[in-house]
């Protein structure tokens, strides 16, 4: 029998609670997001964004000393979290038990060598995503589509990245 109050690892009542108490919240569906990175010489770089701070840093090959993720990579990574966050929370919404899921990604860029100051062809961005969803659950294909193609659509990392969103740099000398 399906436990009513918790599915997925999320309680559902809670869960509930907090999106209705997030959706009474004038202004909360803008989502509002801040970070700041800092540089800790060399190529490495701290972000802190709430109360999380992650290092990021480049691979040996690119000097720096491969203690974290690129930045790069951590768009990647992003964007499967955030499509398995969607998947799992859209499956538990409409009842349906996940046993084990994964995504994989997998990408390749324009052309590095443009950020690298070694040429300025095309552009160093991401040419192509490719993501896999593998998903265990007692669901029939039909459902675990429909579920999959609603995170696809919903996706605040993948819309990001999908679409030209303005981004406004300003220069601050101290």
């Amino acid at each position: 029998m399906l436990n009513e109050t918790e599915l997925n690892g999320i309680n559902l009542q809670e869960i509930k609670e907090a999106f209705e108490a997030v959706a009474a919240t004038p202004g909360a569906s803008k989502g509002r997001k801040t970070s700041r990175v800092r540089w800790l010489g060399g190529l490495k770089l701290k972000a802190l964004v709430r109360n999380h701070t992650f290092l990021v840093d480049e691979p040996t090959h690119l000097t720096g000393e491969d203690e974290a993720p690129n930045a790069m990579e951590y768009v990647l990574g992003a964007l499967g979290a955030c499509y398995l966050t969607g998947f799992v929370l859209n499956a538990s919404k409409r009842g349906i038990p996940v046993y084990n899921a994964e995504v994989t990604l997998e990408s390749t860029q324009d052309n590095v060598f443009q950020f690298l100051g070694i040429n300025d062809e095309g552009h160093s961005g991401f040419d192509a995503i490719t993501a896999k969803l593998y998903v265990e659950s007692d669901a029939d294909q039909a459902a675990l589509q429909e579920i999959w193609e609603r995170t696809l659509r919903s996706s605040p990392v993948g819309n990001s990245l999908e679409r030209s969103v303005p981004i406004k740099p300003e220069l601050v000398v101290v």
